[in-house]
């Protein structure tokens, strides 16, 4: 997408008079918040269980995820009526404040499931990960429309860039969380190439990622499970094949109009997080077909006019950061979806604006609320 300068430096465009937003910002709109209701629902039915069995209140995670919705909501209005530009200034700040989070988190960060990736704030609990993607687009971003001039320099851009990512991956590393350190790496790799920087100069950047990458898999035993989980799951139903064939039943039991909502097997401890990381299993049983395609018709209409966005942006600082911010939910659907049909490992990835999860929830919010002022300023 080095055409995003192109475009931005148009003499032809025509910029959209004020008080008249282009349909590509009302679409985007109208998508996240039903999505965000859809997650609502979602939650309340698939969490139930879970929630008698780990609180002994069927609503209590309920209500915890009406909250976050809540703050999602605000959280998206203040990052809408905020001009983008702003953001800019604060590049710096946010990424080194997502890099000390970073070490903190594995310093005293709350350990779930053999991995330390939240802070437990007393009330609240905050996944670090999750504001650090948030904080790489914005800088990378801003650092690739101060050295436009010099993307074919390695020492000026990309040299710079991947020593950013390689120490962040390598702090998420640690947590471990393999998959979210795998998305940042992408998240990068895909704004530098729709900066221009040329293929050979992220060839250098993403080989060494393959590799430590796969050495990472090898190394932890958990992960290599996933891996035989993901190929032979037929074999091993009742151990690393659970959680993924669940999933595959699920979404079989809904076909085309689904069991209706409340009506399904799976938020019933068929199958393990439900709520969260197999969410869509849950809405494809209930809701069917039909359902799980609407779903995806609202994610795949953020992501299109996200990067329709990009193309026209009022300047190529906008065009880059709507162009991170597609990407990584993009990447962000993607793997969970692919975790859910079985051709990629499950990794954790929430579905974005469904899934249960209070910092996730908020960061995405934040973004698409800032995706959402590139739009309104757009050609």
């Amino acid at each position: 997408m080095s055409a995003v300068y192109s475009s931005v430096s148009s003499p032809k465009a025509v910029v959209a008079k004020a008080g008249t937003p282009p349909m590509r910002y009302l679409a985007m709109l109208a998508s996240v918040l039903l999505l965000m209701l859809t997650g609502v629902v979602m939650v309340l039915s698939a969490s139930t269980w879970t929630a008698v069995m780990q609180k002994g209140d069927a609503f209590s995670l309920f209500s915890r995820h009406a909250l976050y919705v809540t703050i999602a909501v605000f959280a998206l209005l203040a990052s809408v009526g905020c001009d983008f530009r702003r953001w800019r200034r604060l590049a710096p700040y946010l990424l080194l404040a997502s890099a000390l989070s970073l070490v903190f988190v594995l310093l005293v960060g709350q350990t779930v499931n053999g991995s330390a990736r939240t802070l437990n704030l007393g009330v609240q609990s905050f996944q670090p990960s999750e504001l650090t993607k948030f904080a790489l687009v914005v800088a990378v971003a801003s650092f690739l429309d101060q050295r436009r001039y010099f993307l074919d320099r390695l020492d000026r851009v990309t040299v710079p860039i991947g020593a950013c990512v390689a120490v962040i991956c390598g702090l998420i590393l640690l947590q471990p969380d393999l998959g979210t350190a795998a998305m940042i790496g992408f998240i990068a790799v895909g704004m530098m190439w729709a900066a221009g920087v040329p293929l050979k100069h992220l060839c250098l950047l993403v080989a060494p990622g393959v590799v430590i990458g796969l050495l990472a898999v090898l190394a932890a035993p958990y992960r290599r499970d996933r891996i035989v989980g993901l190929f032979f799951s037929t074999e091993n139903v009742e151990g690393a094949g659970w959680q993924v064939t669940q999933g595959l039943v699920s979404l079989a039991n809904g076909g085309i109009r689904g069991t209706g909502l409340g009506a399904g097997q799976a938020q019933w401890g068929w199958v393990p997080e439900a709520h969260t990381d197999l969410v869509f299993a849950v809405l494809g049983e209930q809701l069917g077909f039909v359902g799980a395609m609407a779903v995806l018709v609202l994610l795949g209409t953020i992501i299109f006019t996200g990067f329709r966005t990009a193309q026209v942006a009022p300047d190529v600082f906008g065009a880059l950061l709507a162009a991170g911010i597609s990407l990584w939910f993009l990447i962000q659907v993607l793997v969970n979806l692919f975790g859910v049909l079985k051709l990629l490992p499950i990794t954790g990835v929430t579905l974005p604006f469904v899934s249960y999860g209070g910092t996730s929830l908020i960061i995405n919010s934040l973004a698409a609320g800032l995706l959402l002022n590139i739009a309104r300023q757009s050609r």
